[in-house]
């Protein structure tokens, strides 16, 4: 019977220095050639697919939470954010110095504040790497990839989700001054601090995205599976048929899932789909 599995990008198919475990390729293709369907299920936005990540050939690709739902070139949800609650967010994180990158599916933006933060966050993280591994880490990609623009030009972007970096604010403060308008989680990207986090349009996550691809394809949501490592796949495990966490997952996600797999480099994927009988 046809399966759809839904994979998290960071710490599950993408280690943060920057690839995709080998035996992970294998699975997959071993996976599709046997009828199964692959959807990437990630916080990460479109443009923010690359390196190893974009080499695979998904079935559908969940990106920024929910946000942007796409089945091969087919745009099936674009979600976010009305201008008032930008223009608030902008305000809170501004007056607090958080540095934060504002994501949609035309791309992931920054003010120059955030850009000289998301730099000295890649010194501190790539310290003591070579030249190529530095180039490679997963910290400089995603400082590659957010575009420098004033304020005015972001907001008039349709901002989906919005990722901050770790500061001398916690997280839990954060949380508790914006959870009575958005949805907020820890973020599951390391180099961006345990303090760091992101903020999502309220009722859109990846569970949302998830029933739209199940109706797409005419899959009961019986006969999927999540795979994930972070706080942000809660909803993954909750929607889906059965739920795996990453060897390399925190105790709360190992807590929620029916199995719990290898680390994300000891072959976990692999030995996953192997336990979901996929091969």
């Amino acid at each position: 019977m046809e399966k759809i599995i839904y994979l998290d990008a960071d710490g599950t198919l993408f280690h943060h220095e920057g690839y995709v475990p080998a035996s992970a390729f294998r699975a997959i293709e071993q996976a599709q050639a046997n009828g199964h369907k692959i959807v990437l299920c990630t916080g990460r936005q479109l443009v923010e697919i690359y390196g190893d990540l974009k080499k695979i050939d998904y079935d559908a690709i969940i990106a920024g939470a929910g946000g942007t739902v796409l089945v091969k070139d087919k745009l099936l949800f674009d979600g976010h954010f009305s201008q008032a609650q930008i223009h608030r967010l902008a305000a809170y994180l501004n007056e607090h110095a958080i540095p934060a990158v504002y994501e949609s599916r035309l791309g992931v933006f920054g003010d120059a504040m955030t850009k000289r933060a998301m730099k000295a966050r890649c010194e501190q993280v790539c310290a003591g790497l070579d030249e190529k591994q530095a180039r490679t880490h997963g910290m400089t990609l995603f400082y590659n990839s957010v575009e420098e623009l004033d304020p005015k030009e972001i907001f008039a972007k349709p901002i989906s989700k919005i990722s901050f970096l770790e500061t001398k604010k916690p997280y839990r403060e954060i949380e508790a001054d914006l959870r009575d308008e958005f949805d907020l989680i820890r973020a599951t990207f390391a180099p961006l601090g345990p303090e760091s986090g992101e903020i999502g349009c309220r009722g859109i996550s990846k569970a949302t995205g998830m029933d739209l691809v199940n109706r797409y394809f005419g899959v009961l949501a019986s006969d999927t599976a999540a795979i994930g490592d972070g706080e942000n796949d809660f909803c993954m495990f909750e929607r889906a048929g059965v739920a795996i966490a990453m060897g390399n997952a925190r105790p709360a996600v190992k807590e929620k899932a029916d199995w719990v797999t290898a680390d994300l480099e000891e072959d976990g994927i692999l030995k996953a789909f192997a336990w979901l009988d996929l091969l």
